[in-house]
């Protein structure tokens, strides 16, 4: 059974069983209902028969009193089965529309001074209400009226009523039950629809069409879902790109490095007789560049590897802030020199010491000023900062520490480090995904160096692993500066 039968007959049943509950209880309120107005009439027509006997009584006018029994019982039949007087000096009845009834009716006749309602089974097993008025004027007993009600009747006017109601009933049911089943169906089609829509795209996504979406618009569950549903397409469509874009940099990453060395080394080999000292020493500089180049993207391999399977080790100690910034800033001087740019450190006096993986703290430095060397033209001037900040700068970063559960257990203040640069900038677009496992900053990027789109990411790595938060502020074809703190050590 397909799930748009399912639902189907689950609203179909759903809806039945709430008609038929409504429509049980509209009968039996109704019956109830019908059978109240018929008590009701009965009381009344007692009540005035009562009022106009009384009247006749009060001017002694026993002939009208006659003729208002005769009137009652034809007007009433056969609902009255008699109608009679008795009088403060004898028993009377004036009329009595079946004379065997009237002659039990004479035999029950006996004094009453109040008025009262009685239930009893004449001979034919018919059951009679009879209502007994005491009639008074002035505290003078004029009299008592009795009526004697035909319940069977009675039941036989509720009966046909009832029957009648649940005839109406029974059409407005047919009726509802039609209405019910053609509702279900567009109910279940409303439902099931963008769950067939759901299942059509996950069936494309997974044979591999990365193009699949919904694109459902609906403010529901169902929306919300198909909405999760193509911003997951979405990203698996970019996660497809940056593996193409990785397998395409780790092409490049082997490869060039690999050339190089079995160049070169063919180049030594062939010649090396023939070469002067120099060119050997420039062929075996090139070599060894070359290797350390290959043996670094191996480790950022490595290290996303172990920062995955939580393996990556830390060996903390205190540190100072200086003496890694200082020692960073020392390695990248030559280059910053050959390549006509300025390194600039800035270092705030007496700070305090971070507790952390000293060679992980300079890794990301090193990784930070090594992109913003690549990203800057000749002539730009790159700074390398640390100074003490408070919990405030938090704010900055964009974040609470009740929304971080790395940063909950930690109180009072951070090293900032910073590395700025006057270079190309990072479209606003991309920011949120700079430090994106192989993400690499698009084509706007006037100068776009190859890479594995995996050293930002490893350093956004280490920054968490430290209960530090690493972000980015850039504005495009004017510079970036990225930043990130770590808790001051706590003796």
């Amino acid at each position: 059974m397909s799930i748009k039968l399912k639902f189907t007959f689950f609203i179909f049943s759903v809806l039945i069983l709430v008609v038929l509950v409504v429509s049980v209880s509209v009968f039996f309120a109704q019956r109830d209902l019908l059978k109240k107005q018929f008590e009701h009439n009965r009381e009344k027509v007692s009540m005035d028969f009562s009022y106009s006997c009384k009247e006749a009584l009060v001017v002694k006018d026993e002939l009208l009193v006659l003729n208002t029994l005769k009137s009652l019982i034809e007007t009433h039949k056969p609902q009255i089965v008699y109608a009679g007087y008795i009088s403060p000096r004898d028993l009377k009845i004036f009329n009595v529309q079946d004379k065997g009834k009237g002659s039990e009716f004479i035999h029950r006749i006996f004094p009453v001074k109040k008025s009262a309602v009685e239930i009893f089974i004449l001979a034919d097993n018919e059951e009679i209400h009879e209502f007994s008025q005491l009639l008074e004027e002035k505290k003078s007993y004029l009299g008592t009226i009795k009526i004697g009600f035909s319940q069977n009747y009675l039941n036989s006017q509720i009966k046909q009523a009832t029957l009648s109601v649940a005839k109406k009933i029974l059409n407005i049911f047919v009726l509802a039950l039609i209405t019910s089943l053609i509702l279900a169906y567009i109910l279940a089609v409303y439902l099931v629809s963008p769950i067939k829509k759901l299942s059509n795209a996950a069936l494309e996504l997974g044979s591999g069409n990365l193009d699949a979406r919904v694109k459902i618009e609906r403010n529901d569950e169902v929306g919300q879902l198909a909405k999760t549903f193509d911003e997951m397409a979405e990203k698996l469509k970019q996660l497809d790109e940056l593996k193409d874009s990785f397998v395409s940099s780790v092409s490049h990453e082997l490869r060039s490095p690999l050339a190089a060395i079995d160049g070169y080394i063919d180049y030594l080999t062939d010649g090396l007789e023939k070469l002067s000292l120099e060119k050997q020493k420039k062929a075996l500089t090139i070599v060894k560049d070359s290797i350390i180049r290959l043996t670094t993207f191996i480790n950022n391999i490595l290290d996303i590897a172990k920062i995955k399977a939580g393996k990556f080790d830390l060996h903390k100690i205190p540190v100072k802030a200086e003496e890694i910034t200082d020692e960073v800033a020392s390695l990248f001087e030559q280059v910053a020199i050959k390549q006509q740019k300025t390194i600039e450190v800035k270092i705030q006096k007496n700070l305090p010491s971070i507790y952390a993986d000293q060679e992980k703290i300079k890794q990301v430095i090193i990784n930070l000023l090594g992109n913003a060397l690549k990203f800057t033209g000749t002539g730009s001037r790159i700074t390398v900062a640390a100074g003490l900040v408070t919990e405030k700068i938090l704010t900055a970063y964009k974040l609470k520490k009740e929304d971080n559960d790395l940063l909950k257990d930690i109180t009072g203040d951070f090293v900032e480090f910073r590395v700025s640069d006057t270079g190309y900038g990072i479209p606003e677009n991309e920011l949120d995904k700079i430090f994106d496992k192989f993400y690499q900053i698009g084509g706007e990027t006037p100068k776009k160096p190859k890479g594995t789109g995996l050293g930002l990411s490893i350093a956004a790595e280490i920054v968490k692993l430290h209960n530090g938060v690493i972000g980015v502020e850039s504005k495009f074809g004017k510079g970036s500066t990225f930043k990130f703190i770590i808790p001051v050590w706590k003796q």
